[in-house]
């Protein structure tokens, strides 16, 4: 009975010992976990940050860009002590800063310090505009590299590195995008003086060629958080229509991005005037002028839009006399 006793005590003392070193299971999988996470770390340490440059896109425009590189931490499971499993991911950011756009964020990012290449894919992308890959190679801090969408390439670019560490700035946050924005929708504000040429069709219905002004302005709108989200705002009133009858009230959408940058306009008009709307759609040169298409709520043209920035008017309304 006593040996029965020795030798069942001996089994388990060996069962405990061998359970005690088991390097398998979740052990195992955390200590791999683990070396990844350092691996990742660490070949991502010397590029982390934020990259500035200008893009050049292939119609030859210019746009000034930032490139977040961002080392971001992700749930990937959970150990069988309630614990979370952590996995280190390569990410990236991509903001136009000039003229300014919402920041793409989320990028999935893979880089490879061997030979410097970077690869970034957006899952994100939809249409044949959106980006949805940069192939870039960084060496002694410059980045450079081609953005690409499904229809091909968007641009070539070349960015400085500026600030290291994805808690820095330029990570792509609505403020950010806000601000810049802010500035851009402030430099267009101001009151333009010019006329509206209407169409033949338009003439022969007794509605003659005039005068008018327009002014933009910026205008804070409540948004998420702390924070407003900058908007355009205006106003278009006819000279001959001293009561205000006609007057419309804008809101508006403005891109730089484009060549020419464009403006594009929405009015809405008093009770009186039945549901009547309209839309302003064209370019808006560096230096103040404004040539657009003056479009009703169906979609017809009205008239073409000559304006300009300041106290005088455009030469394409000297023969305006209403």
């Amino acid at each position: 009975m006593l040996k029965k006793l020795i030798l069942t005590l001996s089994v388990l003392a060996l069962g405990a010992c061998a359970f005690n070193n088991d390097d398998s299971g979740a052990d195992k999988l955390n200590k791999k976990l683990a070396e990844q996470n350092r691996k990742t770390a660490e070949s991502f340490a010397k590029v982390e940050g934020s990259y500035t440059g200008n893009l050049i896109r292939e119609n030859g425009a210019t746009e000034v860009i930032q490139i977040a590189l961002i080392l971001s931490s992700v749930q990937t499971g959970t150990n069988t002590d309630g614990s979370a499993q952590i996995s280190y991911k390569q990410k990236a950011a991509y903001t136009r800063l000039n003229p300014a756009s919402q920041p793409i964020t989320n990028l999935d990012a893979s880089y490879t310090p061997e030979n410097g290449l970077l690869n970034i894919l957006n899952p994100a992308a939809t249409t044949n505009d959106d980006i949805q890959t940069i192939f870039a190679t960084i060496k002694d801090g410059i980045m450079s590299g081609t953005v690409k969408s499904k229809a091909g390439i968007i641009g070539r670019f070349n960015a400085k590195f500026v600030v290291g560490g994805s808690a820095n700035g330029g990570n792509g946050s609505d403020e950010e995008y806000y601000d810049r924005l802010r500035r851009e929708l402030t430099a267009i504000s101001g009151t333009y003086y010019g006329c509206v040429i209407t169409t033949k069709e338009m003439q022969q219905r007794n509605v003659p060629s005039y005068k008018a002004k327009m002014t933009l302005s910026l205008f804070e709108k409540e948004a998420t958080g702390n924070t407003t989200q900058p908007t355009l705002v205006g106003e278009f009133r006819r000279n001959y229509d001293k009561t205000d009858f006609t007057k419309a009230i804008l809101t508006g959408v403005y891109r730089s991005d484009f060549v020419p940058a464009t403006l594009t306009l929405n009015g809405r008009y008093p009770a009186g005037t039945n549901g009547y709307s309209s839309a302003f759609k064209g370019s808006l040169s560096a230096s103040g002028e404004y040539v657009a298409d003056f479009m009703n709520g169906n979609g017809g043209i009205e008239g073409k839009m000559y304006f300009k920035r300041g106290q005088t008017y455009p030469a394409k309304c000297a023969n305006v006399d209403r």
